[in-house]
């Protein structure tokens, strides 16, 4: 049984190295969630801003005789607001893909801990199985060993009436 016993203390130990790894990866998660929620935050928050800072620019060229180089001044600043909205979209987009990827590897986590308990589930059943062999073994060795006692003892006494009547 030593054998059943080794396996299924080496197919314990992959069924519980699998369930921690799903655990590391459903932390790794959550953090690539809050790094994409904290992106998609910032973006809006951002754009937010930026509308604000672009009406005041535009209020400010409105309300004033202005020349040509003020307008070139807010138009380049219109196209920084806009590279900087460029910048959190593209942040946000890695931090989605970060996301996907780790949900992705947190299902794969999920199917190899599946299979790991599977697999230890499958020889608990067999060592179970040969445990209950070599009880009915021991069994049929107990219940031999019993009959030929009882023969044994019958045959003494077939043997000592036998010489009784011969004496």
């Amino acid at each position: 049984m030593s054998v059943f016993t080794e396996l299924l203390s080496i197919k314990s130990f992959r069924e519980s190295k699998a369930e921690l790894g799903v655990r590391k990866q459903r932390a790794v998660l959550a953090d690539a969630v809050g790094r994409r929620d904290h992106a998609d935050q910032t973006l809006v928050q951002f754009q937010g801003f930026a509308l604000r800072h672009e009406r005041a620019l535009y209020d400010d060229l409105c309300s004033r005789i202005v020349r040509l180089r003020d307008i070139e001044d807010v138009q380049f600043a219109v196209v920084d607001l806009r590279g900087q909205e460029r910048q959190h979209e593209t942040a946000l987009h890695q931090a989605e893909e970060d996301r996907a990827r780790e949900a992705s590897r947190l299902e794969d986590d999920k199917r190899l801990h599946a299979d790991a308990l599977r697999t230890k589930e499958k020889f608990i059943e067999l060592a179970q199985v040969y445990a209950d062999e070599q009880s009915k073994e021991f069994e049929r060795k107990e219940d031999a060993e019993l009959e030929e006692v009882a023969e044994t003892r019958r045959d003494r006494a077939d043997w000592d009436e036998h010489h009784e009547e011969a004496a």
